[in-house]
């Protein structure tokens, strides 16, 4: 696997590299940038990376505006941000951006490993907090999981599940808005000009924001609104 770990810190990207060491995948290539600008250049250089590692904050930069960057250069590469910011809102702007993956620096150690392992499956990882769900601070021997996701077959269940609804992205009401109109995956990718790969991460993002199984609960919910 070929791993691209940008961060300005030297010691996190070190850190980085030991973690990344433990992942079930072997690690064959492990390159190294310090700056937005030399991870852009080195996604365009290397054309069979596998995943991009990415600090939010650097001094040459947004990095939500290098994420949207870096999508369009290596368009079939996942990005994970592991950053000092925290907020719900920086994890929502950098999925909106085009990340698969969010894991704050606070987070225990094999956060960063399960999240990966996650990501690398086609599947979005958000900090638990996000969900109202305190992050593990002491035992790092498991690492934190988004709250199960319960079956709306009550009237309560689906209004719980719809307003949950503001809690989308943008890109992510968007693809709700198409989803609940009986869309496939390649209709909506076609629809908004991105990849099916890209509508397949926006889908699970949504199952597990408004906390249904599968994407027909979630057209449920959708036409259940009043304005739907």
């Amino acid at each position: 696997m070929k791993v691209l770990a940008a961060d300005d810190h030297w010691v996190s990207r070190t850190g980085l590299r030991h973690s990344l060491s433990r992942l079930a995948r072997p690690i064959n290539t492990f390159l190294e940038a310090s700056s937005f600008a030399e991870a852009r250049k080195l996604a365009a250089e290397q054309p069979d990376l596998d995943l991009i590692v990415l600090d939010l904050l650097m001094p040459d930069g947004s990095g939500f505006e290098e994420i949207t960057a870096l999508t369009k250069i290596a368009p079939s590469v996942p990005i994970i941000v592991v950053s000092m910011a925290e907020s719900r809102q920086d994890v929502m702007r950098a999925l909106d951006a085009g990340a698969m993956g969010f894991v704050p620096k606070s987070a225990p150690g094999d956060t960063l490993l399960y999240a990966i392992e996650m990501v690398l499956r086609g599947e979005v990882y958000m900090p638990p907090q996000i969900f109202g769900v305190p992050g593990q601070s002491g035992d790092s021997s498991s690492a934190p999981t988004p709250p199960p996701f319960p079956r709306p077959k009550t009237s309560a269940a689906t209004q719980a599940a719809a307003a949950r609804i503001p809690n989308l992205t943008r890109r992510q009401k968007q693809v709700f808005e198409l989803l609940s109109e009986g869309n496939s995956n390649a209709s909506i990718a076609k629809i908004l000009g991105i990849s099916e790969h890209t509508i397949a991460i926006h889908v699970s993002a949504i199952l597990k924001t408004l906390e249904v199984e599968n994407r027909t609960q979630a057209a449920l919910i959708a036409t259940s609104q009043p304005n739907a």
